[in-house]
């Protein structure tokens, strides 16, 4: 039994609380008695034998009493029963305990008789702290223990049991949710549900498309009534645009009417006053009547009404009024050179009547200025009797026609006094910068010319279109303008047109396809700037003489190097260029003033040197003798050029005009031409001309820009 009693010792937990209570520290305990004296049974009103800290099992002395309901019962009845208990009368005490049917009284009840049985087994040592403690005393500080244990074990078991339920309901909720899902899996649908299903689904997307498409005409309305605010906008800007153009042309066009009349009028008082008039009119009679064109032209541009660019037909009467201006001046030139020389001869003839009473000195000036005259007159007599014209009676030049080389002398005076006028800006050291940005300006656009495209040709006519009207223009990143300075809107025109002829020996003799978007360029800026294209005609006159034509003979005293540069020769190092170079940079030179001369304005604008100056110059070309080589070089080049546009305009004529070339001029070239010489141009005119008779024509120009190119 002993055994048994160690056993339920060793695992009750009466045992842990007495394990933990002997080892409270001696310094905390205080005794109240001597440890080997007998123990009492302690009553309500006594007080253990010892002192213990409170803080002992987390104990509050506040919240726990001595005496409790279960203190004051045992203590009741141990003296009723038991007057004066002590250590030998231990086991009646258990006697008298009466049983409680409860599970707290039974536990507590068992619990005791394991205390009791400690002592009385000697199990606790009268020397240990828990010996001098109540059997009471122990049994609070126990049962308060036990609380503590059995709160927090109910605690943890509701934590346990509030997680089990959460788990389980997850678990449901999943099991359930996977339950759906195999029966969706598993279950096939019905067709009817599969139906239902696909209708809802192709009501939804046809409800989507419905809404696209409704969104859709919306947009498409809201832009059209868009459009359509916007064309009202621009047809009332143009309407208004138009009628201030119509009103600005009309303005213009009476502006020009009236400059023309005063011009006319001021020519026919020039041509009255016309000393020896018959004889000297025969010598301007072409001027006179590109006076009659232009004004006849005029009267046809004033009268045309052009509603969708009615400034147009304003800008061009302004540019034939221009024309005719600059035309009227240089007959009124004409006339007052011719009065002059005929007063001076006048002066002459009555000079030369005896005069012995008047002074040697009074006659000398008179004599000097006779001897002048005299010389040239000598000089005109000599030019005129070298050759006749086999048509008529009229005398001639074999080198030049007589107005051909008025009409030479004239545009080169005109282009050395234009030169004259830049000097003082071309000289000018601060001007420097200014004039390397205009030439920029002006040699940029140029070198960027070709037919890539209408609209790449456009933007180079208009850039130095803006140049030429004195606009700032864009060089790199920089702004500039002609007209900054006085001087420098006439060294851009003149660089301008001297730039655009060479473009005839640098680029067309490489490249002949070369020349036409560059005639294109000359001639519509022809056309706006007047004075630029008399500048143009005066380079291609000077750059290449033959043009005219006029073959220049050498001066007496004339050297070889400056009659050659006078031809257009180069020289490199004191040594004239090879005549196959020469002859290959005149042809690129005939080739681009052909181009010009068959090259449509646009807007069906007038044609300020047209068709009409080709046939001249074709005929006075063969009025001429001709020279080795270069006269058939560039005949070849600019029928070539100009051939199928003169066979189109001339039809017949042009045919006889042909017909000529091919038998009597063919055979005058030949007859020049030294035997042996190879005679390339010569052979590349006979194969041309073979080529045109056996074709039945001349064929259209390779490389020639349509009209509605641009």
């Amino acid at each position: 039994m002993s055994d048994n009693n160690e056993h339920e010792m060793v695992e009750s937990p009466l045992k842990e609380t007495m394990t933990l209570l002997s080892r409270t520290p001696k310094g905390q305990i205080v005794y109240d008695r001597d440890p080997l004296e007998p123990i009492k049974q302690s009553t309500s009103n006594s007080k253990s034998g010892v002192l213990l800290s409170e803080n002992i099992f987390g104990r509050n002395p506040a919240h726990s009493p001595e005496k409790s309901i279960d203190s004051q019962y045992f203590q009741h009845q141990y003296s009723v029963h038991h007057p004066h208990p002590g250590l030998n009368n231990r086991p009646n005490l258990l006697m008298d305990i009466p049983v409680q049917h409860t599970e707290k009284s039974i536990n507590q009840f068992k619990w005791q008789q394991e205390l009791l049985m400690m002592r009385n087994t000697n199990q606790l040592d009268e020397t240990t702290p828990v010996y001098n403690l109540s059997n009471h005393g122990i049994m609070q500080l126990f049962e308060l223990r036990e609380q503590q244990r059995l709160s927090t074990a109910t605690s943890f078991m509701k934590k346990i049991e509030d997680f089990k339920e959460v788990s389980r309901r997850s678990d449901e909720e999943e099991c359930l949710r996977m339950k759906q899902e195999l029966e969706e899996r598993l279950v096939p649908k019905r067709e009817s549900q599969v139906d239902v299903e696909m209708i809802i689904q192709r009501l939804q997307v046809e409800a989507r498309k419905r809404f696209q498409q409704e969104e859709d005409q919306i947009d498409q309305k809201l832009k059209e009534i868009t459009s359509i605010q916007e064309k009202e906008l621009q047809e009332d800007m143009k309407k208004k645009t138009l009628e201030l153009h119509i009103a600005e042309a009309k303005r213009r066009k009476g502006i020009s009417s009236s400059k023309l009349e005063s011009l006319l009028k001021f020519l026919d008082e020039s041509v009255t006053s016309c000393q020896e008039r018959d004889s000297f009119l025969q010598t301007v009679q072409m001027k006179l009547d590109r006076v009659t064109a232009l004004k006849t032209q005029f009267q046809v541009v004033v009268n045309n009404v052009n509603h969708e660019d009615p400034l147009n037909s304003a800008i061009r009467s302004e540019n034939i009024v221009k024309q005719i201006e600059d035309l009227v001046e240089v007959i009124r030139d004409d006339i007052a050179k011719n009065n002059a020389i005929v007063e001076e001869k006048n002066v002459l003839s009555k000079r030369q009547q005896p005069q012995s009473a008047l002074p040697s000195s009074a006659v000398m000036p008179i004599t000097s200025s006779a001897v002048k005259q005299e010389h040239r007159n000598d000089q005109l007599g000599c030019l005129e009797k070298k050759t006749c014209d086999s048509n008529g009676g009229d005398e001639d030049l074999d080198f030049v026609r007589r107005e051909d080389l008025v009409v030479y002398s004239q545009l080169q005076a005109e282009l050395r006094q234009y030169e004259a006028n830049t000097v003082a800006f071309s000289g000018d050291l601060s001007l420097k910068t200014l004039r390397f940005e205009l030439q920029k300006a002006v040699l940029h656009p140029v070198n960027e010319i070709s037919d890539q495209s209408g609209q790449h040709l456009q933007d180079k006519l208009d850039r130095l279109r803006s140049l030429l009207q004195g606009n700032a223009v864009h060089v790199g990143s920089r702004m500039v303008r002609a007209t900054e300075h006085p001087g420098g809107l006439e060294y851009c025109t003149n660089l301008l047109a001297r730039r655009l002829v060479a473009q005839g020996e640098d680029q067309v003799n490489v490249n002949p396809k070369a020349a036409f978007p560059i005639a294109a360029i000359i001639t519509e800026l022809w056309l706006e700037f007047p004075v630029f294209g008399r500048l143009v005609l005066a380079h291609f006159y000077r750059q290449c003489p033959y043009l005219v034509p006029y073959y220049l003979p050498q001066q007496e005293g004339q050297s070889n190097e400056d009659y050659y540069k006078s031809l257009g020769y180069r020289y490199s190092s004191g040594k004239v260029e090879q005549q196959p170079t020469y002859l290959k940079r005149m042809s690129g030179v005939v080739r681009l003033y052909a181009a010009v001369l068959i090259s449509l304005p646009r807007r069906n604008q007038p044609h300020p040197h047209g068709l009409e100056h080709a046939w001249r110059y074709l005929a006075a070309l063969l009025n001429l003798s001709p020279r080795n080589d270069i006269t058939a070089a560039i005949l070849v080049e600019f029928l070539t050029v100009a051939g199928y546009a003169m066979s189109k305009e001339y039809g017949k004529q042009f045919q006889k005009l042909l017909h000529l070339i091919c038998t009597e001029y063919f055979t005058m070239i030949r007859n020049v031409t030294p035997k042996g010489s190879g005679g390339g141009p010569v052979t590349r005119l006979e194969e041309f001309l073979h080529e045109s008779i056996t074709k039945g024509g001349i064929s259209p120009p390779a490389g020639q820009l349509s009209p509605r190119f641009w």
